[in-house]
């Protein structure tokens, strides 16, 4: 429990500590060079900005250390003419901190939220789709596409948080929108769960993947303004997409979660009113959104419901990591870090 406490508090210290007012946000006379304030033992400095990139929404680095930034024009709107994201390797050639180069990975994605390698595979999830992009032939671009998962309901509570666990799966965070469940377009089973659908008779449990190459990939498109499901999960499969499951559910919109060096994980789930949580989810858990029989949101006790695991944060959480480099302040390491961008 110590251990819990003490994680939570510097949580509510990442998340929370230097807030700003949403207003603040409206200021057109701000200094767009600005960076954010950090404490000692910090430095904020830009690797990149437009025009090298646009809409920047996920990075992963592959074995080689290489920067790679899922980005593009679909979010927030898109329709079926909408140009597709990309992700594109990020160098610094001239070693003076700041990346001059880029080069074009793989293309004509949805939005894309989230970035893992493994081994040689990328993993990409792009909703409605989760998808794989290989380079064959080493010339840094991927030729091969597998479109894994589909129907996984729009970006906006879409599939996030893509993570290679110690256990060889693949843990992923989605919100709960959810799919269209037509006959020649299902998400897996599980996703269908999640939201409580009622399949096509005689659906498969797990669609057939479909593989194609750079020249004929087709993403799949999904109205941001569709409907919701019931709630939103944490879900794990193997690394061939097979034996998909729910690990824990009752969010509403997790956006990202990350593990320590034990496999505890942590993540986020945002509400547009009551709060954004702070989550640890574990096999089997409910944390009360739509609950069946007893929906709850708050951190008070409740026992249908496991527990948030911190104070509830006016804000937006993102991204979630670990801090365990060498180079961080002796006081930050072993700790884990909240993007939210409503706060400093």
């Amino acid at each position: 429990m110590a251990r819990i406490a003490f994680l939570s508090g510097l949580l509510l210290y990442v998340a929370c500590s230097f807030h700003v007012s949403a207003n603040d946000f409206h200021d057109r006379h701000a200094d767009r060079e600005s960076l954010p304030t950090v404490p000692d033992g910090f430095e904020v400095t830009v690797f990149a900005s437009e025009p090298l990139v646009r809409q920047p929404c996920s990075m992963a680095f592959d074995a080689r250390g290489r920067l790679f930034v899922g980005m593009g024009p679909q979010y927030r709107k898109p329709t079926p003419e909408t140009p597709g994201d990309s992700v594109v390797i990020l160098s610094d050639t001239t070693g003076d901190g700041r990346a001059d180069t880029k080069k074009v990975f793989a293309t004509g994605f949805n939005a894309v939220q989230a970035l893992a390698w493994h081994g040689n595979d990328l993993w990409i999830a792009n909703a409605p789709d989760l998808t794989v992009v290989r380079d064959l032939d080493g010339d840094d671009e991927a030729d091969q596409y597998i479109r894994l998962y589909t129907d996984l309901g729009n970006l906006e509570h879409g599939l996030h948080g893509l993570n290679w666990a110690p256990d060889g799966k693949l843990y992923m965070s989605k919100g709960n929108s959810k799919g269209l469940t037509l006959p020649d377009r299902l998400a897996p089973k599980p996703f269908r769960e999640l939201w409580g659908v009622e399949s096509p008779a005689h659906a498969p449990d797990m669609p057939e993947p479909k593989v194609f190459s750079k020249e004929n990939y087709q993403r799949s498109f999904h109205d941001p303004n569709d409907d919701w499901g019931l709630d939103g999960g944490v879900l794990r499969c193997n690394e061939d997409g097979t034996n998909l499951e729910i690990v824990a559910r009752g969010f509403r919109n997790p956006w990202d979660i990350t593990m320590d060096s034990q496999f505890n994980w942590l993540g986020t789930d945002n509400d547009q009113t009551g709060g954004d949580r702070i989550i640890m989810p574990f096999y089997g858990a409910h944390f009360g959104w739509n609950h069946p029989w007893s929906a709850h949101w708050t951190p008070d006790p409740h026992p249908p419901s496991a527990p948030v695991s911190g104070p509830l944060f006016e804000g937006s959480g993102t991204g979630v990591v670990f801090g365990d480099g060498l180079k961080f302040p002796l006081q930050y390491r072993d700790a884990f870090f909240i993007n939210d961008w409503l706060n400093k």
